[in-house]
């Protein structure tokens, strides 16, 4: 779990593309050895000469070794997944592979040709941004068992000194329009319907008229999310709320239903401690939680069956 690709390193990637290459032979896959199993499922050298050509490609290499013991802890997360009917959307991965391509200034089909240039199959960069997502969602749920008394919240608000009587905390009434993707969709029309609510967002004036105007259009549904406060939506898209004015947007998300965007049509300030105490919490949750994808990988390594050729 050490390699992940970093926005900042996205500049010597454009550079190595630049560089002519062979194209891997395409034999190389079936001349495959297995290199590794992870409870009978099978890492072949493949796979890992892939993925080390990809980490050189974005300046980040890692030895032999490193490598398969980071597909290893994939293989085991992601076999936890799919024990939990956890999956990542195609479309969510084409998003990223696009967004990629976006800021290496090529078009997504021109990219893969040229990551193809380098030895690289575009394939092979699609699966590590979905073992990405995929051991991000597992380690999150796990993250979820962690549990934070009241006891140690009202311990950690008089250690601190913080008079609670008049907190308050930023209360929001949201709606959520969804441009509609059915299951099965290519990734084409995915990109079809971003752009179709990126241009909606630009000419959005306010829930009274647009909300009106997005339950016109076709193949889009306009969802009632009733209120909420601050310390209920956490995470990037609640940064994202608390900078957003009222009137406005939040950025589009790709998820299962489609493309969604979540319009601010109120905001107050209330009197509640909910946020001081969200807050105290989160930051407790994540001292306990530093090494709890570490420690939950060493654990599904102890009872798992892995074999090394």
């Amino acid at each position: 779990m050490r390699n992940r690709l970093n926005s900042t390193l996205l500049p010597a990637i454009a550079i190595a593309l630049g560089v002519a290459g062979a194209s891997l032979p395409a034999t190389a896959f079936a001349q495959a050895a297995v290199r590794a199993t992870v409870n009978d499922q099978a890492i072949t050298s493949y796979d890992v000469s892939q993925r080390i050509k990809l980490m050189k490609l974005f300046h980040q290499p890692s030895g032999d070794k490193a490598v398969l013991d980071d597909m290893i802890d994939e293989t085991l997360l992601d076999q936890v997944a799919k024990r939990r009917g956890m999956s990542v959307p195609d479309s969510a991965v084409e998003e990223r592979f696009n967004g990629i391509a976006k800021q290496v200034k090529l078009p997504p089909a021109q990219f893969a040709k040229a990551l193809s240039s380098q030895g690289v199959q575009a394939d092979t960069l699609r699966k590590f941004l979905r073992a990405q997502m995929m051991s991000g969602m597992v380690i999150k749920a796990r993250a979820r068992s962690i549990k934070v008394s009241e006891a140690d919240v009202q311990a950690q608000i008089e250690k601190q000194g913080i008079n609670t009587e008049n907190a308050t905390i930023k209360e929001f009434k949201l709606q959520q329009i969804v441009f509609v993707v059915p299951k099965g969709s290519s990734p084409g029309f995915v990109g079809q319907r971003q752009r179709e609510a990126e241009a909606f967002r630009k000419r959005f004036a306010g829930c009274d008229g647009s909300l009106a105007q997005a339950k016109a259009m076709k193949g889009v549904v306009v969802l009632n999310m009733g209120r909420r406060d601050s310390a209920q939506v956490q995470g990037p898209v609640g940064d994202e709320l608390k900078t957003t004015p009222v009137g406005g947007t939040l950025k589009p998300q790709v998820t299962e239903r489609g493309v969604e965007i979540i319009a601010i049509c109120e905001a107050k300030e209330v009197r509640s401690s909910a946020g001081v105490r969200a807050e105290i919490e989160e930051k407790l949750t994540a001292e306990q939680g530093k090494n709890l994808g570490k420690d939950f990988i060493a654990e599904l390594r102890k009872d798992a069956k892995i074999n090394y050729k």
